[in-house]
């Protein structure tokens, strides 16, 4: 009897003992899984990241070579619309307007307001460059580049106030006009065609002021506008 029991408390012991040993590889097994699951976590949010940084980057290369373009096809419009407008400049005896080497002249039949445009530019020849000059009162003792294009504008009924080069970005419509166009680069610098001709602050000497043009001069960076109707 006694043999028996002892037996039975043996048997008993070893599955005590073996559900303890195996409650313990579970838990061995769950710490030693922990930080590998944590592990492929953080695996996987670092690929998520690169990921995104690499789509991020081809979108940023795919915007940059768009812009490239972009710029490529503006830069070749305004090229185009230069060489029309020097093609312009350098034909314009046979024009409507007439340039005698000092001041210019159109045809009666012209429109009025492009025959007073033409008459103001006329009148601003020996005018010198001052910076601001014109800005303040329209008839000055100087002009810079801005007011003298106001002006000669003004007095043809255009416009009603003297703009700035920046002002000029917005004026009147886009593109060259059929009398007048006016040629902008914002901020930077501002002159006119009329005809042709080109009526501009730019010129050979230094201070030099308004004054008509016929030499050719550099259009890059500039786009035309003209007033409406012109």
């Amino acid at each position: 009897m006694k043999t028996i029991i002892r037996l039975a408390l043996a048997v008993s012991l070893l599955a005590v003992a073996t559900a303890a040993k195996a409650q313990n590889g579970y838990y061995a097994a769950g710490y030693y899984a922990a930080p590998q699951a944590q592990a492929a976590y953080e695996q996987q949010a670092a690929n998520a990241q690169a990921w995104a940084a690499y789509n991020a980057q081809q979108q940023a290369y795919a915007e940059g070579w768009a812009r490239y373009y972009a710029d490529q096809a503006a830069a070749k419009a305004n090229a185009e619309r230069a060489a029309a407008a020097q093609q312009a400049a350098n034909s314009v005896g046979n024009s409507q307007i007439r340039f005698d080497g000092r001041f210019a002249t159109v045809g009666q039949t012209a429109p009025q307001a492009l025959q007073y445009a033409v008459y103001a530019a006329n009148t601003l020849q020996n005018k010198p460059y001052v910076l601001g000059g014109g800005h303040r009162n329209i008839e000055d003792s100087a002009y810079d580049c801005s007011s003298s294009t106001s002006y000669v504008l003004i007095k043809a009924g255009l416009l009603n106030r003297c703009l700035s080069s920046k002002e000029f970005a917005s004026y009147g419509q886009p593109g060259e006009g059929r009398f007048i166009t006016i040629w902008v680069k914002p901020g930077e610098h501002v002159f006119m065609t009329i005809c042709g001709l080109r009526m501009d602050t730019s010129g050979q000497y230094t201070g030099e002021g308004p004054r008509w043009r016929t030499k050719g001069r550099n259009y890059a960076g500039f786009f035309p506008r003209h007033p409406f109707g012109m």
